[in-house]
């Protein structure tokens, strides 16, 4: 037989299911929040570590010269302004390095599709825009500086994009995140509203016990 409760024991009961009801946990959207940054930088990380290592390469030394930052992906003043063409020994390099790197950008694309699905298809179109610069650069339709002005451009416009979308991703969180959490205050008045009710149930079903004493002729009972 299971022992009813004290009101003080529904009430230390309903405090600590209001308080799982309104902030025991993170919602859905912060944990999706959380998990997508945390698989997000990881990939970059990967990336520029295959990037790297990629391009440190002995073979691939005499193209480090005409190669942007890898961390912010900016040329030099000297690389913007190389109106050279590429040497046709420098131009096979060019492309077996490109061609090797391709593993890690496919990588970074099939991790970030777990992580921020909305990107994929922005990095895609730049790594596409980045391919057709790579083969006019080859084929010396375009100068050294006029692909790295070009990248520069590309590069730029995005990252706009990437900016757009992560301010509608971080509003899509926001407003889900709302919902849940209005929908939690909702189970929290709940709980409220039927601890009050057990309470008066409580009160109105609860044995009552009479003492009384007799001195003399007199007759005094109590109840609790």
């Amino acid at each position: 037989m299971t022992m009813p409760l004290s009101s003080r024991q529904w009430a230390a009961l309903v405090v600590l299911l209001v308080v799982f009801a309104l902030g025991g946990c993170a919602t859905a959207a912060q944990r999706q929040a959380q998990q997508a940054s945390t698989t997000a930088r990881e990939a970059v990380a990967q990336l520029q570590v295959c990037v790297a290592a990629v391009n440190a390469k002995p073979e691939y030394a005499p193209l480090v010269p005409y190669t942007p930052d890898l961390a912010t992906g900016q040329h030099t003043m000297a690389q913007l302004t190389n109106e050279s063409f590429i040497s046709p020994e420098d131009a096979k390099l060019f492309g077996a390095r490109y061609d090797e790197g391709t593993g890690c950008r496919t990588n970074f694309l099939t991790a970030l599709s777990t992580a921020r699905p909305d990107l994929v298809p922005i990095i895609a179109g730049m790594y596409a825009k980045g391919a057709a610069l790579v083969v006019r650069l080859i084929e010396r339709k375009d100068t050294w500086g006029e692909a790295a002005r070009q990248f520069e451009a590309v590069l730029s416009d995005e990252r706009e994009k990437i900016a757009a979308a992560d301010h509608q991703w971080i509003a899509d969180l926001n407003a889900a995140n709302q919902a849940e959490m209005a929908q939690r205050q909702a189970a929290a008045a709940v709980l409220l509203q039927w601890s009050a009710q057990q309470q008066m149930i409580n009160a109105a079903t609860r044995p009552v016990v009479t003492n009384c004493s007799r001195f003399g002729s007199s007759v005094n009972c109590t109840s609790y």
